[in-house]
């Protein structure tokens, strides 16, 4: 298993990677979430505050 874990000798490296990877999709992933939950909110609020008007039929 330490052998698994140390990589031939590059464990540090190859670690540290996949580590800044983990961390940085994380964030991505958060930020995208972040952004949607907003422009969300955005849209609704300027739905409210159109008046609807009544779509003309044909």
């Amino acid at each position: 298993m330490a052998e698994f874990f140390n990589m031939g000798g590059f464990g540090t490296y190859i670690w540290t990677s996949y580590g800044f990877a983990v961390i940085c999709l994380g964030w991505l992933n958060y930020a995208s979430w972040r952004k949607a939950k907003n422009t969300a909110k955005q849209l609704a609020i300027l739905q409210a505050a159109t008046p609807s008007s009544p779509k003309s039929a044909g």
